[in-house]
């Protein structure tokens, strides 16, 4: 019994200082997470374009990508461990932070009074921001009559460049899918945007500037041809720029699927606008 105390004693003493720390970033958890998330995928995307493309090019020698076999490895392993234990922990605090968003968007107070308990231990959860912003409803419908003493909603709250971007729920793929929810999330949307921006930029600099080496002592002005890894050509890099037809479609594509994250249009400024002009004439 002494044993098994002193082994748990021993081990509260080696995670305690990690706890207490990670208990002070509360504020930054999602945050966190969310990077990691990103982390993770880029990651997978790596170790994907390193093994099929890379690793096999022709020019490797000069490239020196063989001594890049260990770290791939390392990031696999890596991205295996978050995905077990990051990225659900991930998804949880997203549920979360959409349920208050949900839940503050009432204007009821009978809703706002039901959904105490679950507001509560949310704003708890994700810490930050969030408890001012449940007591700003409060005072907004009139359950109490002035913000607490020391607290107050951030100034200029998601007016920040490209907020409505990062933020959106109606993003062109939520208007091109309405019936899937998982589009409407803004989380979702900001883990759209991080794949895609670095799919996007890595092969738009790859066409523009090379990510290949003539020889080893020449520098990075190569651009890696896809459409000649494809046919199983000798030489897999040609000087850049250059744009080979694998290597646009994929610019053209992710570039497609990161515009698809930007925020649809509002066309009901648009038919507010025409009514007022029918109603002028």
């Amino acid at each position: 019994m002494a044993a098994g105390r002193g082994r748990k004693s021993f081990k509260r003493t080696i995670t305690q200082p990690f706890v207490d720390f990670w208990e002070s970033k509360r504020d930054y958890h999602l945050t966190i997470l969310g990077m990691l998330t990103v982390l993770t995928f880029a990651l997978i995307f790596w170790a994907i374009a390193f093994f099929t493309i890379f690793s096999s090019n022709a020019q490797q020698e000069a490239n020196n990508f063989a001594s890049y076999t260990a770290v791939t490895w390392v990031g696999v392993l890596l991205s295996f461990i978050l995905l077990l234990f990051v990225m659900p922990e991930f998804f949880h605090y997203l549920g979360v932070r959409n349920s208050l968003v949900e839940m503050l968007e009432t204007d009821s107070r009978a809703e706002l009074q039901r959904n105490k308990k679950d507001l509560d231990e949310g704003v708890k959860l994700l810490a930050g921001a969030w408890p001012a912003r449940l007591e700003s409803k409060r005072v907004e419908l009139g359950m109490r009559r002035e913000m607490p003493e020391g607290m107050k909603l951030p100034a200029g709250e998601g007016e920040a460049i490209l907020g409505g971007w990062f933020t959106t729920k109606n993003s062109r793929y939520a208007e091109r899918f309405p019936d899937s929810n998982l589009f409407k999330d803004p989380g979702i949307n900001k883990i759209l945007i991080a794949f895609t921006s670095i799919g996007f930029v890595t092969f738009l600099y790859n066409a523009l500037f090379g990510l290949a080496r003539e020889t080893i002592d020449s520098s990075r002005n190569m651009t890696v041809d896809f459409t000649a890894i494809a046919k199983g050509a000798q030489y897999n890099a040609t000087w850049a720029p250059h744009v080979d037809l694998i290597g646009g479609m994929l610019i053209i594509g992710f570039g497609i699927l990161l515009f698809m994250t930007t925020p649809a249009p509002d066309h009901s400024k648009d038919a507010k606008s025409d009514v007022i002009e029918t109603e002028e004439e």
